[in-house]
């Protein structure tokens, strides 16, 4: 089976990413979820996840989206489309 398309960083296949993201386990799913949302285009992305999957996962899957001005991206995404994720960024004075 060829090798996924976004996972230039390693020599997965789309099917280990399926089974990754449908039996690995919660720390194992969302570093795959962090892979994905960083490395796949924005139009395959949902071929795997949903912002629901992203937002569930989040505290982890942060950690592992680069660079960090991706992962504000997100967080600022994620939230225009409901969900209350924590961000990692500083609190701003006076705010």
């Amino acid at each position: 089976m060829p090798r996924a398309r976004f996972a230039w960083s390693g020599d997965l296949t789309e099917e280990e990413i399926r089974r990754i993201l449908r039996e690995g386990d919660p720390e194992e799913r969302a570093r795959m979820i962090g892979r994905i949302v960083s490395e796949a285009p924005f139009e395959e992305i949902w071929q795997y996840v949903s912002p629901e999957d992203i937002a569930a996962h989040w505290p982890i899957v942060r950690r592992s989206i680069w660079p960090p001005d991706l992962r504000e991206i997100w967080e600022w995404g994620l939230r225009v489309w409901g969900y209350h994720v924590a961000s990692d960024a500083p609190p701003v004075e006076g705010a």
